[in-house]
């Protein structure tokens, strides 16, 4: 799964000079919550919501109050953050995940061959693994793996091929005692391929049958 096919590419942009009350505008007519800061075609910062509340505390919630008035007049160039975290588009969105857990950041710029091309939010990311989750192809089967096991020890895409059987998702989450699993498949002896899991000691929780299959 590539950061391109997730990327929102229509983005709200800001110049270093915006006063921070027309980006808290903008922020509110878009709906978003962060914008990056391009001079020309040159990405130079980001600005989020949370920079704003940050740098400017108790003006936001009072824009209408003397202080927020002066407030907001500052150019967002004062708040940005100058060293942005950007992304490829053909990245993996895997690669933009980590990067948001690393940062503590909710969104990252898009660039290729240094222009901005769009932007990957949480949002984004949640829909698109909200749409691995809810897709109406395949069983889904939940399992956790045994705890002595290491990543990658055992192939669960091979097993599930190996036993006729096409996968759509696969989901991990490492946990204690054992990394849980989330899977998609499509094929007609989906038992076997749950069997197969018990027999290398994986602990099968659900198996929810998809159309089709067996």
């Amino acid at each position: 799964m590539l950061i391109r096919h997730f990327m929102s590419e229509e983005v709200a942009t800001l110049t270093p000079d915006t006063t921070c009350r027309e980006a808290y505008r903008r922020f509110r007519e878009a709906g978003v919550r962060r914008a990056p800061v391009l001079m020309g075609d040159r990405l130079v910062g980001i600005v989020s919501e949370r920079d704003l509340l940050r740098i400017l505390p108790g003006t936001l919630g009072q824009i209408s109050t003397l202080a927020g008035e002066e407030g907001l007049q500052i150019p967002v160039e004062t708040v940005m953050a100058r060293e942005v975290v950007t992304v490829h588009p053909s990245d993996h969105l895997e690669a933009a995940v980590q990067l948001m857990l690393k940062h503590k950041i909710g969104g990252i710029p898009v660039v290729e061959a240094g222009r901005l091309r769009g932007i990957i939010t949480e949002s984004d990311i949640f829909k698109a693994v909200w749409g691995m989750l809810s897709s109406a192809r395949g069983s889904r089967i939940i399992f956790e793996a045994p705890q002595e096991l290491k990543e990658g020890e055992i192939d669960y895409v091979g097993l599930s091929i190996a036993h006729g059987c096409k996968v759509r998702a696969l989901l991990r989450y490492p946990r204690e005692p054992g990394a849980m699993y989330f899977m998609r498949v499509e094929g007609r002896d989906v038992d076997a391929f749950v069997q197969a899991l018990w027999q290398h000691a994986a602990k099968v929780i659900a198996v929810e049958r998809g159309k089709g299959d067996a």
